[in-house]
């Protein structure tokens, strides 16, 4: 028998502990030809004739981990046009790791992966002195759907849509890394929501992509680290265009509002994973915005794409200044 509450030693796991671990592991779909088994290399699995394929690292935050690791890992390749298809991982564990933790964290990976299936077919895990916290860095791999759909294919003429609502992933963030004034600020019931958007409407952006895959978008975008505002910045020089956001229509929940103000942050810079950013022709994007709305998800035009190249400026009444440019996520600055 195994005991939960013991520290993992120093190196790969054991045989006996990695075995019960990789159970967790998709091994039940006909795509799946060589699954994580202790001994072998690698997964073997089924393909598709054009691939999409991304990696990220998760390093902000142990908290909720595994959820994060498929999330931000499979919006790149919605991003991009795709349907998010394997996930491998590599898991390295600080020394002093308990084997409760680290089952909590394939636990994670196991629901988050169902849920937004996705096959999640092993990787690496190890505990190390390399690191003083948990890291995850993780490769995904999606089939593409139809065309890529690049930050770089923005027109001048097109609408700019997001989903969802700004700084979501960075509100309740906030409000996990600090309860008490968040509590404070909030209230309970307004506070205990904010914690269930992780998972409620969640940040991953698999939903959009499903729901628009009958809409011809033009550039589309995962903005995460800078917020809503780098990734509009980012859309704007990839396609060499400008763009014009209308504060008024940018979606900011009241909770955002008042978190960000108490510690100092501005919501357009902040993290945004869950939301998906997307430009379309007028008609389009205004189907999109239909689409979505009508399978439960929150959608705004918030913007416009314009001929003049590099000017990215934010539009509150009568008043145009320049979008922001964030060199760092707001979610460093909180303290």
């Amino acid at each position: 028998m195994i005991e939960h509450s013991q520290t993992l030693a120093e190196g790969k796991l054991p045989r006996e502990r990695l075995e019960k671990l990789l159970d967790l592991t998709a091994h039940d779909s006909p795509d799946i030809l060589v699954g994580a088994e202790v001994g072998e290399d690698a997964a073997v699995v089924r393909g598709s004739k054009q691939l999409i394929l991304t990696a990220d690292p998760i390093t902000f935050t142990e908290e909720n981990i595994g959820f994060y690791t498929v999330a931000v890992n499979s919006n790149d390749i919605v991003a991009m046009g795709g349907k998010p298809m394997y996930l491998v991982t590599t898991v390295l564990l600080p020394l002093g790791t308990r084997e409760q933790r680290l089952r909590t964290i394939f636990t994670e990976l196991d629901q988050a992966s169902r849920k937004a299936g996705v096959h999640w077919v092993g990787g690496h895990t190890e505990v190390t002195p390399a690191v003083n916290r948990i890291v995850i860095s993780a490769q995904a791999v999606g089939f593409l759907r139809g065309r890529p759909t690049r930050t770089s294919d923005a027109h001048p003429g097109e609408l700019l849509v997001m989903s969802k609502w700004t700084a979501l992933e960075a509100t309740t963030l906030i409000a996990r890394e600090k309860p008490e004034i968040c509590r404070e600020l909030l209230g309970r019931q307004r506070y205990d929501r904010v914690l269930r958007w992780l998972y409620d409407p969640g940040i991953s952006i698999i939903r959009e992509g499903e729901l628009l895959g009958a809409v011809r978008l033009g550039a589309a975008h995962d903005p995460t680290e800078g917020g809503i505002a780098t990734g509009v910045h980012e859309i704007a020089e990839r396609s060499g265009v400008g763009i014009r956001l209308f504060r008024e229509k940018i979606p900011v929940r009241p909770e955002t509002e008042i978190l960000c103000r108490h510690f100092g942050l501005d919501p357009l810079g902040a993290l945004s994973s869950g939301v998906f950013l997307f430009t379309a022709a007028s008609a389009e994007a205004e189907k999109a915005c239909a689409t979505l709305i009508e399978g439960g998800v929150p959608a705004a035009v918030i913007g416009e794409i314009t001929g003049e190249r590099g000017r990215v400026e934010l539009s509150e009444g009568q008043e145009r200044r320049p979008l922001p440019l964030f060199t760092r996520d707001e979610i460093i600055r909180l303290k």
